[in-house]
């Protein structure tokens, strides 16, 4: 227990479409029919517990092969505290348990069986089973994993079917702790490799990861064992994979990940332990690249499963964790939101993970996008398996997620209260068990809403079948009667095995119309593993990868099964074989059993490169700030407000016909000057007076020529979060150019108090020719949501000198601001977004801004850029505004808005931003209740316990202070949002839905392919959020062609070129470079493709 409890008290866990219901697809069927009787059954006692052995509660596997090659899919059940058990398919979901004849030997009730996998591993063409075991017991002998041969027509004993235990002759009697095992060629000599997964049972104390992570543990850690002519050896020091005793492996699946037809291995791993990526470098060893292909992972990661989702020929990764649905579970299991402990973690080399599952999907140039909460399916419980595959055949994968544990060790309440006064009084280990809270949940299925023209996935729970409260482990999808789709069978805790036959074929209802093609691949196992096929039907385009290990201690070796919706064919299929082979089928009927072998198959011919729209060029300077941590200063914060840079501005500052450019610096860090050079380089161009204001927050800057002399000038606004109200470095600064280039701070020029500023533009608000300076306010410290007041300075005598503006005074915190003509009368108009705002226009009526109007009406967000376009080219303005996103556990909508309850709750004398969201239709604090007792301790009486506090909703909170009337502020929309201008109104137009994968901060619309219209590159992300949100990280700088019709089509990475990582908060196109700056990170600069390279002297 002590893992999972020291590590949850360290972390957190994240917070977390209706459809009209449809006859259930699945009927879980009677065992006195299927006749498979088989439980999992443990039973507690004193010495044998979770508290003993933290996997007590893990569960057993499946497996799933036509052991008999009798054309029927049998299956085989892992027991842990019972005999494991085969049963052989007689038809019409009719089943046979043949233990006792196939198994005639194996009498061992002392193995704790754990996963199990199917492989023919000496090439007979009969499958066998290789099981593995664990268990927190000292015996050696009752530890050791098992490989059962079929005995096949040899088989022993008058049984229809036996099997051998061979693993000491094959080398893999392996006594470590095995989870489960996976076969595959990874050296491509002609036989089957081993990877064995292995857990640790023991407390590690010692946390200097660094140090841990190079220690191997012959227990604990991983192995890779190679197939030397049929005996296994241990290779895994001279592979280079990990065995460390903080390696937890829960999941394992063997795919190749960077299409180079060399199998590579995905590993989740339990705890602190990060998930493992192995790419085969194609010598015989790995390199476990989770870091650079990954922003963030999974914590608690325990199943896995890879495949293609959106059907773009790519495939993607799902890993499983234990963050519950519903918010009562929620605050029931939530501790602290620990950022300290979080920071820590990062300092000591982990790789960011936060408790959910995780859908990482594939970008095509080797990185993935974390998508998770924006599919709708990051929030299962504490889930094991997850299984992709088409359960209603319309030709997109769907999701299984088994799920359950059997006692809730992690509530809060046990863990604070009742299990440290058990431990302190000597209570017996077996009565504190049984007093732990126990809470069964559903199995989650979600159909892919992709066939509906959606991306992501709809919760299909209660319309499919599946709300029994269950606690199940291992799971397969596979045919089990032959019609043509696809039965779910899972491992049950303390239940008899579940098996849930899939209705689809022959219903009279939706998907009435589908069809299928199973493809049973008929060849050597060598040439079977790691086969790729792809399926072309109408406008349907599959891909899967055959392998065996799937989702949790399970195992599959039935047909691949692709749905192809209303297509009686299938246009082709081509199978890429691991030799390099390749064949094609054309024009093959639908539902049907179609053997593949590579006879006929031919070598695979390379096709040309191409060329990517960008290409990075190399840029020898970084942005950096000093560290600050927000929330020790107001614990409410949803995200921090000091990481706000670096932005740039650009200018030609010597008058060469050249553009320059000025990047700010953070906290700490002086803003520099780049002069470009004649190459078409850039030069750093040292200023001192930049040098001397170092210990500003630069939030923004502009050049302008402030005096008239014709040359420009710059303004640099300052902000942060870390500042007392009107501390001297929020001055902002004036800086003079001499024309040659070289500025000379104007130190008499500011003329007001110091303020935190956000935004700083240049407007000729009067039309008089002399620019003025407007600057949008930022956060006032400490009191977020408050702002600043935005204000309007004119330059007179040397000196800027606040102009009354009454339509500034109260427009809030302001995020970007953008000066236009909106109304074509001839004056500059301003355009202002922030957080909980609206859509803002200021109209310039005779050199005065009239009063604010959202001209985006009944909409607000947490706005953070606006930029001008002309999508269609009607000669208007046409706007795209950067929003929040919606890949995040923050849901909105008209009907159910995030608010923020505002007011000093307790009377200390701080404001205090109570947020609120809603989940399940009921609008609940965001915040745990530690998080919310720390900050309003005059609430701790009321909520003495979780349980108290886990279903009070914001209302009952809110009643708590009767006589404070809060200022309360909502946001209703996060969609990063395209308004198309008609005749002065602005609709709104959909964007695709990558432009709502993160945060966006920064913005360019130029025409990047020379057809006439403006194109769109969007980027952003936000990586200091509260470890509940977890880093918002899945834009890699976006490009998006304007389709020529009111929209724009995203360009994937890999065709755009862009692999932009951290924070980016500012992009400027100088020339045919594009200059991305980073928060607290290396610029990054593309050329587009055929450009000259940079040069940084």
């Amino acid at each position: 227990m002590s893992h999972r409890l020291l590590f949850l008290s360290l972390l957190w866990c994240t917070l977390s479409c209706n459809t009209k219901p449809t006859t259930s697809i699945f009927k879980k069927l009677d065992p006195a029919k299927t006749q498979v009787t088989f439980a999992n059954t443990i039973t507690e006692t004193e010495e044998d517990n979770v508290l003993n052995y933290e996997y007590f509660y893990n569960g057993g596997g499946v497996a799933a092969a036509d052991f008999n090659r009798d054309g029927q899919i049998d299956l085989f059940f892992t027991g842990n505290q019972v005999p494991n058990r085969l049963y052989l398919n007689r038809g019409q979901l009719r089943f046979e348990d043949v233990t006792a004849g196939a198994f005639p030997s194996e009498q061992d009730t002392h193995a704790w069986h754990t996963g199990v996998t199917v492989v023919d591993l000496n090439q007979d063409g009969w499958p066998d089973l290789y099981v593995s075991v664990s268990g927190n017991i000292d015996h050696p002998e009752w530890r050791k994993n098992k490989l059962f041969i079929n005995n096949g027509d040899q088989s022993k004993g008058g049984a229809e079917i036996s099997f051998s235990e061979q693993a000491a002759a094959y080398g893999l009697d392996l006594a470590t702790y095995s989870t489960q095992a996976a076969f595959f060629d990874y050296d491509k000599d002609g036989d089957l490799d081993a990877y064995i997964l292995n857990h640790n049972v023991k407390d590690f104390k010692r946390f200097d990861v660094k140090a841990i992570q190079f220690m191997r543990d012959s227990l604990a850690g991983d192995r890779l064992m190679q197939n030397d002519h049929g005996h296994f050896v241990d290779v895994s020091v001279q592979a280079g994979i990990k065995g460390n005793p903080i390696g937890f492996g829960l999941g394992i699946h063997i795919a190749d990940l960077n299409n180079d037809t060399w199998p590579d291995i995905y590993v989740s791993n339990d705890y602190l332990e990060e998930d493992y990526l192995y790419i085969n470098r194609q010598d015989g060893t790995f390199t476990d690249e989770i870091k650079s292909r990954t922003n963030h992972i999974s914590y608690f990661s325990m199943g896995n499963d890879i495949g293609d989702l959106n059907n773009d020929l790519l495939p993607d990764i799902i890993t499983t964790d234990m963050l519950p649905e519903d918010n009562k579970r929620q605050k029931l299991l939530f501790g602290p939101d620990k950022y300290e402990a979080y920071l820590s973690m990062l300092k000591g080399g982990i790789h960011p993970s936060f408790m959910r599952n995780m859908l990482q999907l594939n970008n095509g140039d080797g990185t993935y996008a974390e998508v998770g909460q924006l599919a709708g399916m990051s929030n299962t419980d504490w889930s094991w398996s997850v299984l992709m595959a088409d359960f209603d055949n319309d030709g997109y994968k769907d999701l299984f997620f088994s799920n359950g544990y059997l006692r809730d060790y992690t509530n809060m309440d046990f863990m604070k209260y009742y299990a440290d006064a058990s431990i302190q009084s000597g209570v017996k280990v077996k009565d504190m068990i049984e007093k732990m809270p126990s809470t069964r949940t559903a199995n989650y299925i979600y159909q892919n809403s992709q066939g509906s023209g959606r991306f992501g996935f709809t919760n299909k729970v209660k319309d499919w079948g599946f709300e029994e409260p269950i606690i199940s482990n291992g799971a397969v999808a596979v045919d089990l009667d032959g019609d043509g789709d696809l039965e779910l069978v899972t491992n049950n805790l303390n239940a008899v095995a579940s098996i849930y036959q899939n209705l689809s074929a022959g219903q009279t209802i939706p998907p009435a119309s589908a069809h299928y093609l199973e493809l049973q691949l008929q060849d050597s196992t060598i040439y079977m593993y790691g086969a790729k096929v792809l399926v072309y039907a109408g406008d349907l385009a599959q891909y899967q990868e055959y392998g065996p290990t799937h989702g949790y201690q399970s195992s599959n070796l039935g047909a691949m099964h692709f749905g192809l919706g209303t297509h009686t064919s299938a246009d082709s299929i081509i199978v890429l074989w691991p030799d390099g082979t390749r064949q094609k089928l054309t024009g093959i009927q639908a539902d049907q059993l179609v053997p593949l072998s590579r006879q006929g198959s031919l070598p695979i011919a390379p096709g040309p490169p191409s060329d990517p729209l960008f290409v990075r060029i190399a840029f020898d300077y970084g942005h950096s700030q000093l560290p600050s941590n927000d929330f020790t200063q107001q614990r409410f914060l949803p995200q921090m407000c000091s990481y706000t840079g670096p932005r740039m501005t650009q200018a030609d500052v010597d008058g060469d016909g050249l553009i320059d450019f000025y990047i700010g610096g953070g906290k700490g860090q002086a803003g520099q000057l780049f002069k470009q050079n004649r190459a078409g380089g850039f030069e750093l161009l040292p200023q001192a007076d930049f040098e001397q204001d170092r210990l500003c927050t630069d939030t923004d800057a502009t050049f302008v020529d402030i005096d008239g002399d014709g040359d420009q000038d710059l303004y640099v606004a300052s902000g942060g979060y870390q500042y007392l109200e009107h501390d001297l470095a929020l001055q902002n600064r004036l800086y003079l150019n001499d024309g040659r280039g070289h500025f000379d701070k104007a130190r008499d020029a500011m003329t007001d108090l110091p303020y935190a500023d956000n935004v700083v533009k240049k407007i000729d608000l009067d039309h008089d020719g002399h620019p003025e300076i407007l600057l949008g306010g930022g956060c006032m410290p400490l009191a977020y949501p408050l702002a600043h007041p935005t204000r309007l300075y004119r330059y007179a005598g040397g000196r800027l000198v606040r102009a009354a503006e009454p339509a500034l005074d109260s427009l809030g915190v302001i995020s970007d601001l953008t000066i236009t003509d909106i109304d074509h009368d001839g004056d500059e108009d301003v355009l202002a977004v922030g957080e909980w705002s609206g859509i803002l226009l200021l109209e310039n009526k005779l050199g005065s801004l009239q009063p604010a109007r959202n001209i985006y009406p009944g909409r607000t967000g947490l706005w953070n850029r606006i930029q001008i376009t002309d999508i269609d080219n009607d000669g208007d303005q046409d706007l795209i505004v950067g929003n929040f996103g919606l890949n995040s556990q923050y849901q909105a909508s008209e009907a159910a808005p995030i608010t923020l309850s505002l007011a000093d709750f307790d009377g200390n004398g701080s404001i205090d931003p109570l947020i609120s969201y809603y989940t399940q239709g009921t609008s609940y604090p965001m915040y745990s209740k530690d998080e919310l007792l720390d900050q309003l301790a005059i609430l701790k009486k009321k909520y003495i316990t979780y349980d108290q506090y886990a279903s009070v909703t914001t209302e009952e909170v809110l009643g708590q202070f009767s006589t404070i009337k809060p200022l309360t502020m909502e946001v209703n929309t996060l969609e990063t949002t395209l308004l198309i201008n008609e005749k002065g109104l602005f609709h709104p137009a959909p964007l695709p839905i990558q432009a709502q994968y993160s945060p966006v901060y920064a913005m360019l619309t130029r025409d990047l392919n020379g057809d006439g219209y403006e194109d769109l590159i969007l980027a952003g992300n936000q990586s200091h959020a509260r470890v509940r949100l977890g880093r918002l990280d899945a834009n890699y700088g976006q490009v998006y062609f304007n389709n020529r019709h009111g929209g724009y089509d995203y360009l994937d990475q890999r065709t755009s070129g862009l692999q932009v990582k951290g924070d980016v908060k500012d992009i400027q196109l100088i020339g045919d470079k594009l200059v991305i700056g980073i928060n607290d990170a290396r610029i990054e600069v593309y050329g587009l493709a055929g450009s000259s390279h940079l040069r940084l002297r």
